[in-house]
């Protein structure tokens, strides 16, 4: 299931179809990044588990920008672009992303894990009359959706107190639309993020894109991913907890970004949870297997089905029945003796989880680890 000078029109419309190639590219790449899969059985800890000092408990959520940019990517025409960015901007809107922030909300309640990763977390902003159609380079700056405030509000009405411990922002995309009083441009930044309950001591705090980025070489374009890395200490125990969102589209990219992540972290001498969209499906990814090779342990404790699956949802997330049907939202360990009792489960993914509307919390569901250590 990513959660925005006034020149004559016709005498700029070849800067105008240029800039737009670019803006498309990076604004629908954007948009599509997603995910798969559920469990049918959650092994949930009880309230006697969940004791400070005897426990960790860790959650991965990509919560779904709202819209597919399927539509956008195949006009034929560049003058149609303008009205399918307005139709994915409807999309975003009408995916209720404060609704879902609420289902998304109670999830986390329902476990309460001391550290989450989060992917797809969008920052939507517009502005009127936009200036990008001729050529202008004014960013967009009146918010519209601030998909973080409004998780963080949503924790907070939970009665939860999590904490913003490092964030990382990958694209910044902007580009125009066809509205009702004119023309208008839209931007969309996307962060990765990891939050801390208010209970967990944080410090060395880390962000960083890859150096290997999606490259389209014609028009001299990279795609940023990136990655954050925080030390976070639970009963007494620091780990180095890392939280990505890896390249959805092209496995060239999403390799060497594995590897350089595997690099980056290869003298790491403290614990690793990683947590992240992986875009890679367990077991047989390429990128998967690269981090079992590198000494990772993938924690998911199978079902009865063997299933876990993360992904995706309907691009409209109304579907009635969960289509998910991969694993590619994983939680991996390095440098750490697994308890005997490693619980994990799915979340978000069940028919009860639906907003009244019909919408899923996400496209994706997210993961939950509980480690019960002695």
């Amino acid at each position: 299931m990513n959660m925005v000078k006034e020149m004559n029109f016709y005498s700029t419309f070849s800067k105008f179809v240029s800039s737009m190639k670019i803006m498309l590219l990076l604004f629908g790449i954007l948009l599509s990044l997603s995910g798969c899969e559920r469990i049918s059985d959650p092994m949930l800890p009880d309230d006697s588990t969940l004791v400070d000092g005897e426990s960790l408990t860790v959650m991965t959520y990509n919560v779904y920008v709202g819209s597919s940019a399927e539509p956008l990517l195949a006009v034929e025409n560049l003058l149609q672009v303008p009205q399918e960015v307005a139709n994915m901007y409807n999309n975003v809107v009408a995916s209720d992303f404060p609704g879902r922030a609420a289902a998304i909300a109670k999830s986390i309640k329902a476990s309460q894990p001391h550290l989450i990763g989060l992917q797809e977390i969008s920052l939507i902003r517009r502005q009127s009359p936009g200036d990008r159609i001729t050529g202008g380079t004014v960013p967009a700056e009146e918010v519209v959706l601030d998909y973080l405030q409004i998780l963080m509000d949503a924790l907070q009405a939970e009665g939860l107190s999590y904490e913003i411990a490092g964030k990382v922002e990958n694209l910044d995309v902007e580009m125009p639309m066809f509205t009702d009083t004119g023309i208008v441009d839209v931007r969309l930044t996307d962060y990765d993020v990891i939050l801390s309950r208010s209970d967990v001591m944080v410090s060395r705090p880390m962000s960083m894109n890859y150096t290997h980025a999606l490259t389209i070489e014609m028009l001299g374009l990279e795609i940023q991913r990136g990655y954050i890395a925080i030390d976070a200490t639970v009963s007494g125990v620091t780990y180095r907890v890392v939280n990505t969102h890896l390249e959805a589209f092209v496995a060239e990219s999403r390799i060497p970004q594995t590897q350089e992540l595997v690099e980056v972290l290869s003298e790491e001498t403290l614990p690793i949870i990683l947590l992240g969209d992986f875009n890679t499906r367990a077991p047989d990814g390429t990128a998967y297997q690269i981090l079992l090779s590198a000494g990772y342990v993938d924690v998911w404790q199978m079902d009865s089905d063997g299933t876990g699956n993360t992904c995706c949802q309907d691009d409209d997330i109304l579907n009635e029945m969960s289509d998910l049907s991969v694993r590619i939202d994983q939680i991996f360990v390095r440098n750490l003796e697994l308890p005997a009792s490693v619980m994990t489960s799915t979340v978000g993914d069940e028919p009860s989880d639906r907003l009244a509307s019909g919408l899923w919390p996400s496209d994706h569901a997210g993961v939950v680890a509980h480690f019960a250590f002695e």
